[in-house]
């Protein structure tokens, strides 16, 4: 009777143990809707770079996971709470605060403008837009000459802010614009200009406001990644493999990223940076 109740207790902690660590490794993140980086629903096998290479570099290392569909304040709050363990962010030292970030960027963005074709407008400077009515997505983060603007042109009531990229899109492209001018990063007003079948109704110019690298981080107050440093290390290493075995480039291909990656801006007004290209975790 001892060795059974033994072996039933033995086998009820092994349980216990796998189900726990089960637990430990399924991982919540955020998900919006940020194409062609993350879409929110799975149409023609997309679900975005972003999410392909989180997918395939959580599944090397063993974890389950679950998205999470947050705006973009909201993502913040829960990152800082540890409702969230995983987001992707561009460098902010600030963020450094509520999460530890990776040193490999999963991708790359630039941010400009666009405008309707048939309003001929030409932007050389960022000074060039403070004469029209801006669109601005909320929530989105600009740099901060941008948002110092889009702050003054708000007092003067010029400033129409939206929730829906698509729903900015068909306004700049509407008979009656409520603005003419929309910045965002310029593959996702690609992408979705071409979804919506309107890309030849706006023009993207050439000024570049800013090249952002974007990187996967770990919440610090995670309740299910107790060594962030580690599974970061881990993450980057996967995300180097990718990029050298060519199957980055073969997912970028898929989303129409390798030539807008490699657009070579004729103005420009910051050149593009890596602030992490040094580890992070080396005094």
């Amino acid at each position: 009777m001892k060795v059974f109740n033994k072996t039933v207790t033995f086998i009820f902690l092994l349980f216990s143990i796998n189900t726990f660590a089960s637990i430990q490794k399924s991982l919540f993140i955020n998900d919006i809707n940020w194409p062609p980086f993350f879409f929110q629903e799975i149409k023609a096998n997309t679900i975005g770079i972003g999410k392909e290479i989180i997918n395939y570099c959580l599944s090397e290392q063993g974890y389950q996971w679950q998205y999470k569909n947050l705006p973009i304040k909201r993502t913040h709050q829960n990152m800082t709470s540890g409702e969230l363990d995983i987001s992707v962010y561009s460098y902010q030292k600030s963020r450094e605060d509520f999460v530890v970030y990776g040193a490999e960027p999963i991708f790359f963005s630039q941010y400009g403008f666009a405008s309707n074709s048939q309003d001929n407008i030409t932007i050389n400077k960022l000074d060039d837009i403070k004469q029209y009515q801006l669109g601005h997505l909320a929530g989105l983060a600009h740099t901060q000459e941008l948002m110092k603007i889009i702050e003054e042109k708000k007092a003067l009531n010029q400033v129409t802010v939206g929730y829906s990229i698509d729903a900015m899109l068909r306004q700049l492209t509407a008979s009656q614009q409520r603005f003419q001018i929309l910045p965002n990063s310029i593959e996702t007003l690609l992408w979705r200009a071409k979804q919506l079948n309107i890309e030849n109704q706006i023009h993207i110019h050439d000024f570049v406001l800013k090249q952002k690298a974007y990187y996967v981080t770990v919440s610090k107050a995670s309740k299910h990644i107790t060594n962030p440093k580690m599974f970061l290390t881990k993450f980057d290493a996967c995300i180097k493999a990718l990029k050298e075995s060519g199957e980055y480039q073969t997912i970028s291909e898929k989303y129409g990223l390798i030539s807008q990656l490699a657009r070579s801006p004729s103005k420009s007004l910051y050149q593009p940076i890596n602030p992490l290209k040094k580890n992070p975790f080396i005094d």
